[in-house]
């Protein structure tokens, strides 16, 4: 894996690879403290993230994916800036089947209280919307995580727009501070559920028109 990472590319994430971006987001995801509590457990994050990739983020956004001969080991998902978040019907009922089988109706519950935070907290200007980076457990610790979310952010900088994410697991915010993110405040969810960190990065105007 050492040899082969030498030589990862960075790609632009198709709307055909909501698949693997879903199997490599649920293992990444896999011990996140806020996706656990929302859900139960990690049985259903594969099919969340296929539903929301397929549904959203590579419809209506778009994604990046790190590997090389041996695979894909890390992926992200982003919306552009005046794009809203529109989970059609019929992928909102998969991700509700999902979590009705593998941990009950109450991990629908809470999905739904988490959802009416994020939408009632998310910014209203114009932004880069960072919805999930995730690297598989081999690959961790080599960097492709701010590899991936330097593509991204490099959209925003040729737009002079900010950057916005929540924060669902407090190992993650060095990462996201070196790269620019600032913690805007906690979420306010339910009581007995983990912290989620808001956080913005402002516009870069200096880079506007293009970064490397």
């Amino acid at each position: 894996m050492d040899g082969a990472r030498r030589d990862c590319a960075i790609r632009a994430a198709e709307r055909g690879d909501a698949d693997l971006i879903a199997d490599i987001l649920a293992e990444a995801f896999a011990g996140d403290p806020v996706m656990n509590w929302t859900f139960g457990g990690a049985g259903a994050f594969r099919t969340v993230f296929r539903e929301l990739a397929r549904g959203v983020y590579l419809k209506d956004g778009f994604g990046h994916l790190a590997g090389g001969s041996s695979g894909d080991w890390a992926a992200t998902l982003w919306l552009p800036k005046g794009v809203e978040i529109k989970l059609p019907m019929a992928n909102e009922l998969r991700i509700a089947a999902a979590a009705l089988l593998h941990h009950g109706p109450a991990s629908i519950r809470r999905a739904q209280k988490t959802a009416a935070v994020l939408a009632r907290h998310h910014p209203h200007e114009p932004h880069y919307y960072l919805f999930a980076v995730g690297v598989r457990n081999s690959a961790q610790g080599n960097g492709l995580g701010g590899r991936l979310i330097r593509e991204g952010l490099k959209r925003a900088e040729k737009d002079g727009a900010p950057a916005y994410l929540e924060n669902s697991n407090p190992k993650n915010t060095p990462l996201y501070e070196r790269l620019g993110f600032e913690v805007i405040a906690p979420l306010p969810l339910p009581d007995g559920a983990p912290p989620l960190l808001a956080m913005m990065r402002p516009a870069q105007p200096g880079l506007a028109g293009g970064a490397s």
